[in-house]
């Protein structure tokens, strides 16, 4: 014994074994991270939420990463923007109840200022929970109950028979929405029940409540309008990229593709593409000689 210490002890203290560096079975590989970064950097990319760069790399075959993997590579270049989430304090309660058993209809005005001191209000129809954008009215001033109805009615147009059966409509309580010619001609001619959310709660229409502010604040959207022809003009270019832009309340798929039923397809073709990465970064790994941690 010397100083209190086994001699076994004393040898592995003294000539410790070489430990092999481990590594996670699924670590993104050199060449998948600069994939990665390089996306970043692509023209259509630049300027746009995260999800972009996430969907462009499985829809290309560039890269096959996870959302939060693609975040922290980025984040680790500083290439994201911050970000402070805003904490909600209430729930949905009376729309996520008819999200169980319908498709649903969600529909209200939003008011854009013109230079020229017009007032025009759009007038969006939404089918939950798709979130696809059937129409898009507008109306002059102030919205009425005939403005309603015509936005409603040319939205219907856009729906497949098989949904309709299954159809609901929900709104706030203003005065266009809960007067007795639109809730008779939603019910009556349109057939579709009504439903309203309670007064002075806009977080129960949260999802057109959200809707009209992408619609205002959208990256693409212009700063000031002049005329009541540049209003229109943007609602006409935002419905088209509204649908066909990737939404996080639907798993990063476009509104078009999951009102065309491809939602389940596209997540199952990204896990597999996932499963498949993880698979060939951990037989890169272990050819490498690695001792792989795999959780």
């Amino acid at each position: 014994m010397l100083f209190d210490i086994s001699a076994r002890k004393f040898r592995r203290w003294a000539e410790p074994k070489q430990k092999k560096p481990k590594v996670s079975f699924n670590k993104l590989l050199p060449y998948e991270v600069d994939a990665i970064v390089n996306a970043a950097f692509l023209p259509q990319n630049l300027g746009k939420p995260l999800s972009h760069i996430f969907v462009y790399g499985h829809n290309t075959g560039a890269f096959h990463a996870s959302l939060t993997t693609v975040y922290r590579y980025l984040k680790a270049e500083d290439l994201v923007k911050p970000f402070q989430p805003r904490k909600k304090t209430r729930k949905f309660v009376s729309i996520q109840d008819l999200l169980k058993n319908f498709s649903v209809i969600v529909y209200d005005g939003c008011c854009f200022r013109t230079e020229s001191g017009i007032n025009v209000w759009s007038i969006p129809v939404l089918l939950l929970p798709y979130r696809y954008l059937l129409h898009i009215g507008h109306a002059i001033g102030g919205v009425s109950s005939e403005d309603i109805k015509n936005a409603v009615a040319q939205a219907f147009l856009n729906i497949p028979e098989n949904f309709k059966d299954i159809l609901a409509a929900f709104s706030d309580r203003g005065s266009a929405m809960k007067a007795n010619d639109t809730v008779k001609f939603l019910n009556g001619t349109l057939e579709i029940p009504t439903f309203f959310g309670r007064p002075h709660t806009p977080d129960d229409e949260g999802h057109i409540e959200a809707f009209n502010k992408t619609s205002k604040y959208h990256r693409d959207a212009p700063v000031s309008y002049q005329t009541v022809s540049d209003v229109l003009n943007w609602l006409v270019v935002f419905k088209d990229t509204y649908n066909n832009e990737p939404h996080s309340g639907i798993n990063y798929v476009t509104p078009a593709e999951a009102f065309a039923g491809k939602k389940e397809e596209i997540l199952q073709k990204r896990k597999e593409n996932l499963i498949a990465a993880n698979l060939r970064r951990l037989n890169a790994h272990r050819n490498a000689g690695l001792e792989v941690a795999i959780r």
